[in-house]
């Protein structure tokens, strides 16, 4: 009786898990299209370009230099650091003076208002920005030249915040193309998620309206946030305004990283997304390995043996997973099978790890999740320093 229960619920689920995934194929290859469809903004205001850096990541100087180069008609650069000098900041400098025809400051912001250290490096450039449309950009993400104006043209009135779903390239290690991997998985989910008309926060390059920020509360109604882009988002949205994906996708450089980076980040992410209580019970739903495990658990109802039925739906998967990659013209690699598995024992250790902890690593540092913003009396005002 248990035997014939569980592998009716291994059939339900792998029947579940299959159509979320052929779904999630056909919306992400639709997904430009659909949107560009939606991108009917026409005007071109001023942009003051946000740059929030603090590592000298890997790929750093690549995806810096390609803000100097948009096609848009008229921004101005800000680039803003917690420290006063640093690798990053030296780099960035000879960046600037690289293209001299670009308006570009350096500001320092040292708040200490928000638990997101990223929010506090925000806040300088916040306040100094020339311009009401704000452009901010990870240190990690390069641009093609029209990145700008195409997303621009998705910031429509009634739309907030205009976010751009990050797909991996380049990376230098096993533990990277791991990472690439789980990166570009989850931007499939995201582009899926974009056709069918919902928005997230993704911090990766954001696009909003300091008006509308500043009405949502501005800094200090968001401090209590780690995720600044989920405090962007939910703050926009409660003034009516949407959250959007662009239909140009950007890209993340991934470089060298070691498995202990990519793990901790992904379970930072995790504890972050667990404050959605109704889809991050589901997750696993959207994942290769559960769905392998319920064939096994099925496979009598269709007479074939669990290890058969575990192998064809993990390497099904996998073959449907690199036909999308290639249509896209996602990074494929010799290390790609080795690669897919490892993100589906790595991700759903983080998942389970989710559920368990309110503590993250971000920036080498620990943060709790939970934690609220530091008292007023501790917060140092933001300085600015010109460069």
């Amino acid at each position: 009786m248990a035997a014939t229960f569980f592998s009716f619920a291994g059939a339900i689920w792998w029947c579940l898990a299959i159509a979320l995934f052929l779904l999630t194929l056909a919306f992400g290859l639709a997904q430009p299209l659909v949107q560009r469809r939606r991108a009917t903004a026409s005007a071109q205001p001023p942009v003051s370009a946000i740059l929030p850096i603090k590592n000298l990541d890997p790929g750093f100087e690549t995806a810096q230099a390609s803000i100097f180069t948009q096609t848009y008609p008229d921004y101005e650069i800000l680039i803003s650091a917690a420290e006063g000098d640093s690798p990053a900041l030296s780099a960035a400098r000879r960046l600037a003076a690289a293209h001299p025809s670009r308006p570009c400051r350096f500001l320092q912001s040292d708040s200490r208002l928000a638990v997101s250290p990223k929010l506090n490096n925000l806040a300088a450039p916040l306040t100094e920005a020339k311009h009401d449309v704000i452009m901010t950009k990870d240190s990690n993400i390069t641009l093609e030249p029209e990145t700008m104006a195409a997303f621009l043209q998705n910031l429509a009135p009634d739309v907030g915040l205009v976010v751009g779903t990050p797909v991996a390239v380049r990376p230098e290690s096993v533990a990277g193309e791991i990472e690439a991997c789980l990166i570009n998985a989850h931007a499939r989910l995201l582009l899926s998620a974009s056709v069918l008309g919902l928005g997230f926060g993704v911090g990766k390059i954001m696009v909003f309206r300091r008006s509308d920020f500043d009405r949502a509360g501005g800094l200090a109604a968001m401090s209590g946030n780690l995720a600044e882009d989920t405090a962007i988002s939910m703050g926009l949205a409660r003034l009516g305004l949407k959250t959007v994906f662009a239909h140009r996708t950007v890209a993340q450089e991934i470089g060298f990283r070691r498995l202990s980076d990519v793990y901790h980040r992904q379970v930072r992410w995790s504890v972050i997304r667990r404050s959605n209580v109704l889809s991050y019970p589901l997750e696993p739903l959207a994942s290769p390995l559960p769905a392998a495990v319920a064939a096994a658990l099925a496979s009598p109802l269709a007479g074939y043996p669990a290890f058969t039925a575990f192998c064809v739906t993990l390497a099904g998967w996998f073959c449907a997973e690199t036909a999308f990659a290639a249509a896209k013209g996602w990074r494929i690699s010799v290390w790609s099978p080795v690669a897919f598995l490892g993100r589906e024992v790595l991700a759903l250790a983080a998942w389970l790890r989710g559920w368990t902890t309110h503590q993250v690593i971000w920036a080498s540092s620990r943060f709790d999740a939970r934690r609220g913003p530091a008292p007023a009396s501790q917060k140092s005002a933001p300085t600015q320093k010109q460069g």
